[in-house]
């Protein structure tokens, strides 16, 4: 890729119109130091550091709106869910301090807003403490959801499904939207998959999953990039979709569609410190580049060399566009 031309896909970031639909949560840090083990149970004592401040990022659908915004869109929306708490109150500021608008973030007072506490000690993740409610959204709630989405597709340029599996995506909420928002020219539909609703992602634009989800697609390990070629021509045959991007780890990803096109791409990361929400860097970056007029391939590229960079921090972390020009410019993205 010429400079000219990553700069003129880079420039054109901020146009982009998106929605990003999913599992919102929030990611929590909390830091210290193993010296003992109790002498309760067999387990480490962790001396905590933190204090009486919070490390809490915006997690799961909510880190890809936040990759994006953190990339120059203020145009993205996050369609979720959240509980009337405080973490819920928390979220819809993180996303105002974006300065992108929290309209199409619903409170359902029946759940709490899901959040994810690790604690860490000498870099290393001890614990991790959830809390979350994973049954189906209530009625009422889905069809706020589906309404927000339907009303918005006609301004959209994407629409990104961030599946978690906890609740908010379901086959009855998709029946109500996919209908109404695939197939139309000019908007992209993309999907992260998760095992139970990877089938109802019928006619979308492009499918991302990782190894393990594909795997279980197929009901089949794949082991190399063989594999990963024969399960994306299967995502493609059955759910009638027309790219798919698999993410194969320290194999890089594999690039297909129903065109022909098939690109091994080999991975970006040099060194790993953290894979935590790597996989919501791609697929931001993927459909920001490809809104941005990039092709499906270059979009893939450059969401490689992205993911490879924010691999490089511990815990959910984001990328700037000068960070990810850098990284490309000076070798990073890989060559056919």
């Amino acid at each position: 890729m010429q400079k000219e031309r990553l700069e003129q896909i880079l420039n054109a970031f901020p146009a982009g119109r998106i929605m990003v639909v999913g599992d919102v949560m929030l990611d929590e840090y909390v830091r210290g130091s193993v010296e003992r083990i109790s002498p309760e149970a067999p387990i480490p004592v962790v001396n905590l550091h933190n204090g009486t401040a919070r490390d809490v990022r915006l997690g799961g659908a909510a880190n890809v709106f936040n990759n994006i915004a953190a990339l120059g869109n203020r145009n993205v929306l996050l369609c979720g869910v959240v509980g009337q708490d405080a973490d819920g109150q928390l979220v819809r500021e993180r996303i105002a301090s974006t300065g992108a608008d929290p309209c199409c973030l619903i409170t359902e007072p029946s759940r709490p807003t899901t959040i994810k506490t690790r604690i860490i000690a000498h870099n290393q993740q001890v614990i991790r403490l959830d809390r979350e409610d994973r049954s189906p959204v209530p009625a009422p709630c889905r069809k706020q959801l589906a309404e927000r989405i339907i009303t918005h597709a006609g301004s959209l340029d994407a629409i990104i499904f961030s599946d978690y599996e906890k609740g908010l995506i379901t086959p009855e909420l998709l029946q109500e939207v996919l209908p109404q928002v695939t197939g139309r020219p000019n908007l992209i539909v993309a999907v992260d998959p998760k095992f139970s609703n990877f089938k109802h992602f019928k006619n979308v634009t492009i499918v991302v999953p990782n190894r393990k989800e594909a795997s279980g697609f197929m009901r089949h390990e794949i082991k190399g990039a063989e594999d990963a070629l024969s399960a994306a021509h299967d995502i493609m045959k059955n759910l009638g979709c027309s790219c798919v991007l698999v993410k194969l780890g320290e194999l890089g990803m594999r690039l297909v569609d129903s065109a022909g096109l098939d690109v091994k791409i080999q991975t970006a990361a040099e060194q790993v410190y953290d894979v935590t929400g790597a996989g919501d860097t791609v697929i931001s970056t993927l459909v920001l580049a490809r809104t941005a007029g990039a092709t499906w391939e270059e979009a893939a590229r450059i969401a490689n060399v992205a993911a490879g960079v924010v691999i490089h921090y511990i815990g959910t972390s984001t990328l700037t566009v000068n960070q990810l020009s850098n990284a490309i410019l000076h070798n990073k993205f890989t060559e056919p």
